[in-house]
C-alpha cells in the first residue's frame, strides 16, 4: 500500500468537504452551541437553582451542607462533567458521520466517483484515504470544542466562586474516548455507504449511534452511576474492541465499485 496515494485521497477529501457549504452547517454549529452557549446555561443554572438543586441529584456533604457558595461550586461541577460532559461525547459522532457519509456516499451524489476509480489505486489505498479525511477534522474539532467549552465554563467558575472547575480527570478521559468515537462512527458509515444510495441515508443511520450517548446523563441525574475513571477506562476499552470489529466489518464491506 502506498501511504502517499492514501494521504493524497484524504487532502482531496478534505478540500472537497471544506468547501461544501452544505456541510458547515452541521459540522460546526451544533459544536459552537456546545462550545460557547452551554457553558452560559451551566453557570445561569448554577447561579439561580444549583443548590436547590443539587439536593436532589447527589448527596450533599454535611461540610457544605447551608453553605450556598459551596453547594454552587459542587453543582456546577457535577453539572458540566457528569451531564454535559456525556452530551459532549455526541460531538464525534456527528462530526464524524457528516463528513465520512460526505466522503464516501458524496461521491456518488457530485458523479466524481467515476473519475476517482479510474486512478491507479488500491481498495486499501482509497479507503485508508477517507478515513484520515474523516478523521483528522473530527478529532481536531473535537479538542477544540472541549478547549473553548473548559476555559468558559473555567473562566465563569471563577468569577462566582474563585476556584476552576476543569480538567478533572473523568473530563480528561472524555478525550481518550473521543477518537474511539470516531473510528467507530466512520467504520459505520463506511458499511452503510456501501448499501445507501446518498450522504443523507448514510447520516441518518450512523447517528443513530448518539442515542446510547445520551442516556449517560440521565444515569448520573438519576444517582444510578458517576462518570469515573474507572466508569470511562472500561468504555474505552469496550469502544477499542468495538471499533476493531465495525471497521473489520466496513473493510469487508467495501468494494470500490459500490461508489458508482
Amino acid at each position: 500500500m502506498d501511504l502517499g496515494k492514501a494521504l493524497s485521497i484524504g487532502i482531496k477529501d478534505l478540500r472537497e468537504v471544506f468547501s461544501s457549504f452544505e456541510i458547515y452547517g452541521p459540522m460546526l454549529g451544533v459544536p459552537m452551541f456546545f462550545a460557547f452557549l452551554l457553558p452560559y446555561l451551566t453557570f445561569y443554572v448554577t447561579q439561580h437553582s444549583g443548590g436547590s438543586v443539587l439536593a436532589r441529584l447527589i448527596s450533599v456533604p454535611a461540610s457544605v451542607a447551608g453553605i450556598p457558595q459551596a453547594q454552587g461550586f459542587i453543582f456546577m461541577s457535577f453539572f458540566a462533567v457528569s451531564v454535559l460532559g456525556p452530551i459532549f461525547l455526541t460531538m464525534p459522532i456527528l462530526t464524524a458521520s457528516v463528513i465520512a457519509a460526505d466522503s464516501f456516499a458524496g461521491e456518488k451524489e457530485r458523479k466524481t466517483s467515476e473519475a476517482l476509480l479510474a486512478t491507479p489505486i488500491t481498495r486499501s489505498e482509497l479507503l485508508l484515504g477517507k478515513i484520515i479525511a474523516s478523521f483528522l477534522p473530527t478529532v481536531v474539532l473535537t479538542l477544540a470544542v472541549f478547549a473553548i467549552y473548559g476555559c468558559i465554563t473555567n473562566y465563569l467558575a471563577y468569577q462566582m466562586f474563585q476556584q476552576y472547575i476543569l480538567p478533572t480527570p473523568p473530563w480528561l478521559m472524555m478525550l481518550l474516548v473521543a477518537p474511539f468515537l470516531a473510528i467507530g462512527t466512520i467504520g459505520v458509515v463506511v458499511f452503510v455507504s456501501s448499501h445507501v444510495k446518498g450522504i443523507k441515508e448514510a447520516q441518518q443511520i450512523s447517528t443513530l449511534l448518539v442515542l446510547p450517548i445520551l442516556v449517560m446523563p440521565f444515569i448520573a441525574i438519576l444517582g444510578i452511576a458517576q462518570l469515573s475513571v474507572e466508569f470511562l477506562l472500561w468504555l474505552t476499552a469496550f469502544l477499542a474492541v468495538a471499533d476493531i470489529v465495525v471497521v473489520y466489518l466496513g473493510v469487508k464491506s467495501f468494494r470500490k465499485e459500490y461508489m458508482l
